[in-house]
């Protein structure tokens, strides 16, 4: 879920005075031609995790208009992260593929567990021990789940640790995806996230008609919600490609462009209110589709006025604990009478500054240690 370790692969150029834009170029690799640093990538996040906290923060209790119109945006958040987790992970791939003509899966499993594990068990051991000294209440099964990132497949969950489940599908992700890209090779590798693209729709309709399953399942388990990961492996493969897509690359210089991906996820979530099975099988698709038009304005035109806030210094650093926030957003924004109850806006307060804490004495501080697992380093 990070944004550093990208190989220098070439200069973002300028089109114009006012919108930035990659100029195409020969497609001679599938890795995607991009600088160390990704423009927007940071603020990509930083609006993912926003979206999550306002959803959880609009309690009815507390603001029965908006949660009603504004509760299900969370979903829309951790999916873009799921898009860029995708984009991101691929990116990474295919740059040391092109390099040294395969994957080091060791070494990149090495890179995620130093990046993931170390918040996330000191998040979950503050959990059970407030379950253990009584302060919150956990459902049989959850700290299993929990630990062996199996959240979405757990039907009946507490409220502390429901939002492992997203990270259970990225985990899943992580030990497939760089295989596949290992075994089949860059070429066949996006062949097969388009055929994902296109399969798990009807995945999830034969899920929905099939086998009765509940909303949990449809919005959760991997096979139903892989398809917004493929989007952005998808994306990363193709992104030198599309850079020469004249037409398209016109279409991003509009300044209103940015309405298109908006007015797409919106329609998703419309879809919900107009019927349920629409929304699973087709909508997760539109909202997908928006989701990657944004991903990709915000990479390549990082000059338009979208670009510009999400490089804003507050958004970049929020960006950068975004993890740490996801991690605590849900114990401390708990307003249940068994729970740590911390009233608004004293719990925004305090998620702040645990994530911050988290982030600088935990994840940074594991960080140096991925050195010995960069692509094309040998170690052991």
């Amino acid at each position: 879920m990070d944004n550093q370790g990208l190989p220098e692969a070439g200069d973002i150029s300028t089109g114009s005075p006012s919108v930035e834009i990659l100029e195409p170029v020969a497609q001679t690799s599938f890795a995607p031609r991009l600088p160390t640093h990704i423009p927007s990538l940071d603020g990509m996040r930083a609006l993912s995790i926003l979206l999550v906290i306002i959803a959880h923060t609009l309690h009815p209790a507390l603001f029965p208009t908006l949660a009603s119109l504004f509760g299900h945006i969370g979903n829309y958040g951790v999916r873009i992260f799921f898009l860029i987790s995708g984009f991101l992970i691929t990116s990474l791939l295919l740059k040391e593929h092109d390099r040294s003509g395969t994957v080091s899966v060791r070494n990149f499993y090495m890179r995620r567990i130093i990046r993931i594990f170390p918040a996330f068990y000191v998040f979950v051991g503050v959990v059970f021990y407030l379950y253990q000294e009584g302060y919150l209440e956990l459902m049989p099964g959850d700290l299993l789940h929990t630990l062996t990132y199996t959240m979405n497949y757990h039907q009946d969950r507490a409220w502390y640790l429901n939002h492992t489940w997203s990270l259970a599908v990225e985990e899943q992700f992580y030990f497939l995806w760089p295989a596949v890209l290992l075994l089949a090779k860059p070429p066949k590798a996006i062949r097969i996230a388009i055929w994902v693209v296109l399969v798990v729709p009807i995945i999830r309709l034969v899920m929905f008609y099939g086998f009765h399953a509940s909303d949990s399942a449809l919005g959760r388990h991997f096979e139903a919600v892989c398809d917004a990961l493929a989007a952005g492996c998808l994306l990363a493969g193709m992104y030198n490609r599309i850079g020469e897509w004249k037409v398209y690359r016109k279409m991003q210089a509009f300044p209103g462009y940015i309405l298109l991906p908006l007015a797409l996820i919106v329609a998703s979530g419309a879809m919900y209110k107009l019927s349920v099975p629409a929304y699973y099988i087709v909508g997760q698709t539109i909202a997908n589709l928006g989701g990657i038009l944004l991903l990709d304005y915000a990479v390549r035109v990082p000059t338009s006025i979208f670009g510009k806030i999400l490089n804003t210094p507050p958004m970049r650093f929020i960006g950068l604990i975004s993890y740490s926030l996801y991690l605590w957003q849900e114990l401390l924004l708990d307003y249940s009478l068994v729970g740590l109850n911390l009233t608004f806006p004293m719990n925004i307060g305090v998620l702040g500054l645990a994530s911050v804490v988290s982030y600088y004495a935990i994840e940074k501080q594991f960080f140096r240690l991925r050195k010995w697992f960069l692509p094309g380093t040998q170690h052991g």
